[in-house]
């Protein structure tokens, strides 16, 4: 394995996790993934492996929606332009299984909610800069949604690792900008900044 996989492991035991503690056998759902960063892209890849039907994906920048397009999403949104909950609801009259919210923001969450089906699954992976989640009572309750929390990883590194290494996912398209050790204070400017349709930027040692 390289060096690259060894560092992209840690996001991908994320999403490793984040599936394995939604309990749910993946093989023909329908999924939402409302953020396409290292952590969207780390559910969607091994989602897919394990059969997940339908794949929306939404991000705000064009060149991530382009990516989540080439690793298999079946549809991707950006909703500064677009009414999400509308678009999937056109093409999903029964809504969704199982959404992960991988941004951290409340807009998300609405989606996610107006999404998911009787009986569907929240996973909230995002980390927000507020200190509490807004939901309307009314759509959990008849909804009986359930909502579940991921924090990191719990013994999914292996898995990941196992995923990349028996070649079942390619993370080949998650670093998409590399800098030399020299230029690191640039790599971080340019990931807080989301410039250049940043996915992944990777530091390169040697």
């Amino acid at each position: 394995m390289s060096y690259v996989e060894a560092a992209i492991s840690e996001p991908l035991s994320i999403g490793v996790y984040a599936i394995r503690l939604a309990q749910m056998d993946l093989t023909g759902k329908k999924i939402g993934i409302l953020g396409f960063g290292p952590i969207g892209m780390s559910v969607l890849l091994p989602a897919l492996y394990k059969g997940a039907g339908k794949i929306y994906v939404t991000d705000k920048i064009r060149e991530r929606l382009a990516i989540a397009r080439q690793c298999g999403a079946t549809l991707t949104l950006n909703p500064l332009r677009e009414d999400v909950v509308s678009c999937i609801r056109e093409k999903e009259e029964a809504l969704l299984d199982l959404v992960f919210e991988c941004c951290g923001q409340q807009e998300a969450a609405d989606q996610a909610i107006g999404l998911l089906k009787p009986g569907g699954k929240l996973m909230i992976i995002g980390i927000p800069e507020f200190d509490c989640w807004s939901f309307p009572v009314n759509q959990l309750r008849h909804k009986e949604i359930c909502i579940q929390h991921v924090r990191r990883q719990n013994n999914a590194l292996e898995e990941a690792l196992g995923l990349m290494q028996n070649h079942k996912i390619d993370i080949s398209r998650m670093p998409i900008h590399f800098f030399p050790f020299s230029q690191t204070r640039e790599a971080f400017d340019l990931v807080a900044g989301y410039q250049n349709g940043v996915m992944k930027a990777m530091i390169v040692f040697g």
